[in-house]
């Protein structure tokens, strides 16, 4: 499966004639079979993915994202409700194979601020622990542990790092923290890095 993923920054993506961000370019070039927004986007970055072309758009939202864009955009949500943090669900693209994933939204509470999409770890924990193994982890936020840091900000998902050592999915995209590598290895899982944008061949991976 080949996946346009973005996440968290603008930095890299093309411009058009126009000036203004056109991720057709991408899409024309790649064929990707899914556009995946990892989140800290808002409407306007939205109305890009939706102009893309992508024969599905999907994603999940970051903590910055103030806003409930993706339905009006076309895009899927796949976490569903701004208020659960994670939900075992597939991602489906048109002729392609099906793959079962866990989707992980926000990241740790850092603040009192109402409006980001925020946990904390127990949330996390009552949401994450229960849910089944997935072939795929799509999440804002990474584990606890794997690519985080130790500001408040940044911290990693306990619960996550729980699910993904006890269920071992094949790969974790993750944007949200900074100056990572763009793929390592925890365990048998393969870790993908995005800030910006990146073209993946899951199967290569």
């Amino acid at each position: 499966m080949r996946l346009l993923v973005v996440a968290d920054s603008t930095h890299s993506w093309p411009e058009g004639a126009d000036g203004r961000y056109d991720l057709s370019v991408l899409v024309d070039r790649h064929r990707p079979g899914v556009l995946l927004s990892l989140g800290d986007f808002s409407t306007v970055h939205a109305a890009v993915m939706a102009r893309s072309g992508a024969p599905l758009l999907a994603g999940v939202y970051g903590n910055h994202c103030t806003q409930d864009y993706m339905p009006q955009y076309g895009i899927t949500d796949l976490v569903g409700d701004r208020q659960l943090p994670a939900r075992h669900t597939t991602l489906e693209p048109p002729g392609r194979r099906a793959v079962t994933v866990l989707a992980v939204q926000g990241c740790v509470r850092y603040k009192s601020d109402i409006d980001d999409v925020l946990f904390t770890q127990e949330q996390y924990d009552a949401a994450i622990d229960p849910l089944p193994a997935a072939d795929l982890v799509i999440t804002h936020c990474p584990p606890a542990g794997i690519n985080d840091a130790e500001d408040h900000a940044h911290l990693g998902i306990a619960a996550l790092r729980r699910w993904v050592d006890r269920h071992r999915p094949r790969w974790l995209l993750h944007g949200h923290t900074y100056d990572n590598p763009t793929m390592s290895k925890h365990g048998s899982t393969t870790v993908l890095y995005i800030h910006g944008h990146a073209v993946l061949d899951l199967a290569r991976v």
